[in-house]
């Protein structure tokens, strides 16, 4: 039976299904290189429009923890697929319910939190806000110690004040995304710390974290989920620098060797 083809590229098996769009794995015909392709499901404008405008904000990045685009293919049904770098790795959501679901090490979380910082230094400086910082958003490669931030389908490009919010995911949305305000610098910094109070094993509505969580870690990320988008951290370097800090504070070091240990 011949495998299913999107232009250069054979499908291997669907990943994924979000709102408006089927993921794949897939594979070059000639080059043998695996590829994650992202299809939308309606052929109505507004999710045409959506796969558009996510891929003109991949356009031009190229982050060791982001995705790349590699191309934009227009099938015979009148569907668009994305063509994306396949990123091999376990999201952070499965990694914490079903490897750790007491919390992951804090130092580890640590690691994590620096990388996907990186990619907000990245995006930040391009005028991109990332608006879905979600656990299921991050990709963990524990032997390259690598996070990578995916999904820029709710991502806007220099948002102003009439900007509207384009969706988020409530659990881990800032106050002002459920208002529906513009996203700001500020509003992927609190879907991070949303992010982290939880797969540490704390409880996101209550703002708390478990006891083993150093009391100088929680404050770090107690900072990020303030309600009030201008009394949180917007520097992403400012606050590596200081999440550095606070690692050789605690563990003695500001780097560790250790490997996350995961299921596939």
């Amino acid at each position: 039976m011949a495998k299913k083809r999107i232009g250069n590229y054979h499908i291997l098996k669907q990943i994924g299904e979000g709102g408006f769009a089927y993921t794949y794995l897939a594979e070059h015909c000639i080059l043998k290189q695996p590829a994650c392709i992202k299809q939308n499901i309606s052929l109505s404008e507004k999710d045409k429009e959506m796969l558009i405008q996510e891929a003109k904000l991949l356009w031009e990045i190229h982050h060791h923890s982001l995705p790349s685009l590699r191309d934009m293919i227009q099938l015979d049904d009148g569907s668009l697929a994305m063509v994306m770098s396949f990123i091999p790795g376990k999201d952070l959501f499965k990694i914490k319910t079903e490897d750790y679901p007491e919390g992951i090490d804090p130092e580890h979380v640590c690691w994590i939190t620096q990388r996907i910082l990186g990619a907000f230094r990245y995006l930040h400086f391009h005028g991109i806000i990332h608006g879905d910082v979600k656990p299921q958003n991050k990709i963990i490669q524990p032997k390259q110690h690598n996070a990578v931030l995916v999904d820029y389908g709710l991502s806007t490009a220099f948002p102003g004040r009439f900007t509207k919010c384009p969706g988020c995911t409530p659990a881990f949305a800032a106050p002002e995304q459920l208002e529906g305000k513009p996203p700001i610098p500020e509003t992927d910094i609190y879907g991070l710390g949303a992010s982290m109070i939880f797969v540490l094993g704390g409880n996101i509505g209550a703002l708390t974290m478990p006891a083993r969580v150093p009391e100088r870690l929680q404050k770090f990320f107690l900072q990020m989920v303030k309600h009030d988008p201008l009394k949180r951290p917007n520097d992403a370097v400012a606050l590596a620098d200081e999440l550095g800090n606070i690692r050789e504070e605690i563990f003695g070091r500001r780097s560790s060797s250790r490997d996350l240990t995961i299921t596939d």
